[in-house]
Order: C-alpha cells, then structure tokens, then sequence
C-alpha cells in the first residue's frame, strides 16, 4: 500500500462549518503491527505537530521502499475542535469550551461493552483472544454516543486506535524536560521510547485515574480480567503512552527532526518498519508516578522561581517563592515552596501569576509521597 490522506469529516455546531480529521495511512491496512500516532490532543500542545511533520515524510519513504512491515496510522493534528477555540487571540485547547471538560479526561471505558461483544468469556488462548478483544472493542466503539460534536470527534479517535498494537499521544508541559507516561506493564517500551528519543524521564503508572486517551486504550486489557471468564490471562496487547515532548515553546525543525528520528527508530525496533536499526542507546530508570512530588500553591500570588528545570533538587530544597502582592509589607509578603522529596525538578509552569491550588511543578523522585494516591494520579 502507498502513502495515502484520508479525510474524516467531523460534526459540526453551526451551519456554514465544517470540520475533518487528516488521516495518514502507511502499509498494508489491517497488517500487524498496527501503530497509531497523534499530536495536539491538547490543541495548545505544538511540539508534537513539529515532529510529525518530519515524521510523515520518512514514514512515506519507508512506504515508498515497502519497509512498512504492519500498518501505520498517523494523525498530524487530532483536535480541530480545540484548535479553533481562541479567547483574546489565544488558542484555548486543554478544555472544550461547551463543557465537556479536559480534551485528554473521561474517555470512555470500553470494557463493559467489549465483554458483552465477547459473552462474557474467552478461551484463555492469546493467540484467539486477542484478535477477539480488538473485534470486540471496536463493535464497542460503534455504539457509542456521538451526540454531540465532542462525542462524535472522540467516537473517531478511537475507531482509529483501539485495535493498535502501539499508541503513542504526543503532548507536551508548559517548561519542562521530555517525558513519557506508560503503564508499568509497558516499562520495557516505554524505556526504549525514552532511549530512542533521548528522553530522560519515563513515569510508570498503575491506575493514575482520569480516563486519559492512553489509559483508554492500554487499561482496557487490564480490565477485562474482571469482566470475563480467562480474562486475567489476556495480555495488555496494546502499548499505549503519552509522549511529552518538553515545553510549549520548545518548538523547531531541529527538535522536530530529531523526534520524529527517535519515533521512527523505536517503530523499527517494535517491527513496524523494517532496516538497519542503530543500537539502542542506554534507557533511563524509570520512575514510578505515586513518586511524583506536586507542588502546589495554598493560595494566588506572584512566582519567583528558586530552581531550573532539569535541576537535582533535595527534600526540603525551595523551589519557588510566591509573592503576596496584596501585603502591606512586600518584605514579608513570601511564602516558600519546598520539594518534599530528593529528585529531578522536571516540569514547571508558565505562568508567574497563579492562583490557589495551582500545581507549579513536578519532582520525580525515589520514595512514594503520602499525598499521590493511586487512581488520582494526573492533574486535570
């Protein structure tokens, strides 16, 4: 199969609009492995649009030279709802602006309407079972609500992915170094993503919570084995992961490039495209998400940051001061922030103004943290 542009048309909310997913397809649809790639779910999130920009044309050159061993899909924008959503010249795109919420929360759980599909059981044989589950999920798929515009653009994302081997979702931070979040089953993957990419963090995830698309579609497998009979031998035959790729602004054909290099090495050394692969560089030691330190604001003010991204900070370490504008004392008006573990300060926002219960940064750390509690794991 050749290089081919399919264009899914979207519901729109007003007449005289319209709206369309851009899908790139690769290989022989329907081959194995089946990998499937999006940027700017998060339509605020850019790196990711830079990557896959390199990214297309070396895949179609793979095509060209019929290296593509399974079937790539390739989607260089997935939220044309939250790009068009612009206050005061801004683009808007984290949340739908009808009400839905975050645009990477509250995907739907497939799992009841796939056991149903199955009749409650499978065979206990992997080689069956899997071909049936992705059946299964995506029949599930088709009964889903497309009520609205939002329902209908999220109905199409998943008829493209669920039934993917490979599920990469490219976000990224507001200032921040490149991270992966996977689940601790894929660490082996997530590690080689990371190596492949020059990642230095992988966070490994067991319920974070939230419903993220890659939760969608990696912990459905994990499910199933409450729902039907040999449900527990089913493997998690989907690796599913979001890719952050540093900050909002970090932006260029040179980080583009050398992403898109990194993704097209890791999907040869996943099988998706066949040639000579380079070694693979040495992998990071993951960290686990329940030792993530959140540090938060108990109320609004003015940031004077303390630390750099990518610093080694210490348990204790002041990571930022936030400025009561308010006091009638500016001289006493600071309120230090500390980190509550030793680790890497990765990820801080962008923002200098924030207001109370703001997340203003992230320390990945080695101990588990009493306040990061399984199944609320993710900031919204």
């Amino acid at each position: 199969m050749t290089h081919r542009v399919d264009r899914i048309p979207l519901k729109s909310p007003s007449p005289g609009t319209e709206r369309f997913l851009a899908v790139h397809r690769f290989g022989q649809e329907g081959a194995r492995p089946k990998t499937y790639l999006q940027a700017a779910l998060h339509a605020d999130e850019w790196p990711g649009l830079m990557a896959l920009n390199h990214l297309i044309p070396m895949l179609a050159q793979a095509d060209a030279e019929g290296r593509i061993v399974g079937e790539i899909v390739v989607l260089p924008y997935a939220n044309p709802i939250g790009l068009a959503q612009r206050i005061g010249g801004a683009v808007a795109g984290r949340y739908a602006l009808e009400g839905s919420g975050n645009f990477n929360r509250n995907w739907p759980d497939l799992a009841a309407g796939a056991a149903a599909y199955l009749n409650g059981t499978l065979s206990g044989d992997a080689e069956r079972d899997v071909p049936a589950m992705r059946a299964a999920l995506l029949k599930a798929v088709g009964d889903l609500s497309t009520r609205t515009d939002t329902a209908h653009w999220r109905a199409q994302l998943l008829a493209l992915s669920i039934d993917a081997d490979h599920v990469i979702d490219i976000h990224c931070d507001n200032e921040s170094l490149a991270h992966i979040y996977c689940h601790r089953r894929h660490a082996e993957q997530g590690q080689a993503l990371a190596a492949y990419t020059g990642i230095p963090i992988v966070l490994l995830e067991e319920e974070a919570g939230g419903f993220s698309f890659d939760d969608c579609n990696a912990g459905i497998w994990r499910r199933m084995g409450d729902l039907v009979t040999h449900g527990d031998s089913l493997p998690m035959a989907c690796f599913a992961c979001t890719l952050e790729l540093r900050g909002k602004d970090d932006i260029s054909d040179e980080l583009g490039h050398s992403d898109a290099t990194g993704i097209y090495h890791f999907l040869m050394a996943q099988g998706a495209i066949f040639g000579d692969l380079p070694a693979m560089p040495e992998a990071p030691e993951p960290y686990r998400l329940e030792e993530v330190d959140t540090v938060t604001t108990h109320e609004g003010g003015l940031l004077a940051y303390k630390a750099g991204v990518g610093e080694m900070v210490r348990e204790g370490q002041v990571l930022a001061e936030l400025i009561d504008i308010a006091a009638a004392d500016p001289t006493k008006a600071r309120t230090q922030l500390r980190s509550q573990t030793d680790g890497i300060f990765f990820a801080r926002v962008d923002l200098r103004l924030v207001e109370a219960g703001e997340r203003i940064g992230k320390v990945a750390g080695r101990k588990p943290l009493a306040n990061r509690q399984q199944g609320a794991l993710l900031e919204d």
